[in-house]
């Protein structure tokens, strides 16, 4: 190799200069294909981050142009926190219809990386595209539960037949003051009355997750269940002009949505959670009952998941 590259007969410093060429050529592409990764991996992120700020809104009814609108712009938000100025509406795409609402969107984001040495072999740039999807799941725990629920055979009868309005909760009369009239002790302690009223009226201030098993009320506690239900219909003060909230259009915040496990009965005087569902709360005739309709609804991130589906959901990123 000594002797070629001292060779004076002009050949071999051309060779030299085509290999230098080369190996500098390839140092370029080495790193300008090192910047596109930090690139793409910045895009990466910046997918999977606006992804997960528009998921707590899943699923999303197909007609709900206010809250189609408000995702969009709350994707648009988070596309500026990460930097990105070319982020559209079209780069959001919703999916997966069940029963008229989206459970499921995809986020894509685009990026260019530009080329500082390869340019010299005509590549300016490097063209980027990730993508990330979010889906709503059915959540497996849940925060601020009231103290009462239907069982799993009630709840798939009326997902069954499609009669999802004015179920029964809570019956009073009976079963004599021993009787389980559908209240549940969801701090698993003895089940006072005041303690109770205090659930039925703002939620239990703990998480209930799915599989765990809970001791039932005894007694009708009818004063508790009245002055309840006359405190959470009493502070909703939404949709005046229709009528206040109704399954159709409601406000997720509104103090008449309760969270409830759907449960089995346990012999030993215990339920058992296998799923959560959102009630919105209903006046009824009768002062020991309560009485609502079915909603979905979604809540923050849950690390727990559930395999029924109840009609509460969380949110996870999907391949």
């Amino acid at each position: 190799m000594w002797k070629f590259l001292k060779d004076e007969s002009g050949e071999s410093a051309v060779v030299v200069a085509l290999s230098m060429t080369a190996i500098l050529a390839m140092a370029a592409l080495v790193l300008d294909i090192g910047m596109a990764y930090v690139e793409a991996s910045s895009a990466q992120n910046a997918a999977d981050a606006i992804a997960l700020s528009v998921g707590r809104y899943l699923p999303v009814s197909q007609n709900d142009e206010t809250k189609l609108n408000q995702i969009i712009n709350e994707a648009n938000k988070y596309a500026v926190k990460n930097g990105l100025t070319n982020f559209k509406a079209e780069d959001l795409v919703f999916e997966k219809v069940s029963n008229g609402k989206y459970r499921s969107l995809s986020v894509k984001v685009e990026k260019i990386s530009e080329t500082r040495l390869v340019k010299v072999i005509g590549v300016d740039d490097i063209k980027i595209t990730k993508s990330a999807s979010v889906s709503a799941v059915p959540t497996g725990s849940v925060s601020g539960a009231a103290p009462i629920g239907l069982t799993e055979e009630v709840y798939d009868a009326a997902i069954a037949s499609g009669q999802t309005d004015h179920l029964t909760l809570k019956v009073g009369g009976g079963e004599g003051v021993n009787g389980f009239f559908g209240l549940i002790v969801l701090d698993g302690s003895n089940g006072n009355a005041n303690v109770l009223e205090k659930w039925l009226k703002y939620g239990y201030e703990g998480a209930n997750y799915v599989g765990e098993s809970l001791p039932v009320a005894t007694g009708d506690k009818t004063s508790a269940v009245k002055s309840a239900v006359s405190y959470r219909m009493s502070q909703c003060n939404h949709f005046a002009g229709y009528g206040g909230c109704t399954p159709e259009h409601y406000d997720e915040n509104c103090s008449r949505v309760m969270f409830v496990p759907v449960y089995k009965v346990n012999p030993d005087r215990t339920v058992i959670a296998v799923g959560f569902t959102a009630i919105l709360l209903e006046g009824s005739y009768e002062q020991d009952q309560i009485q609502g309709s079915l909603i979905d609804t979604n809540i923050s991130y849950s690390d727990k998941i559930s395999e029924k589906d109840c009609g509460i959901y969380t949110f996870r990123l999907t391949e």
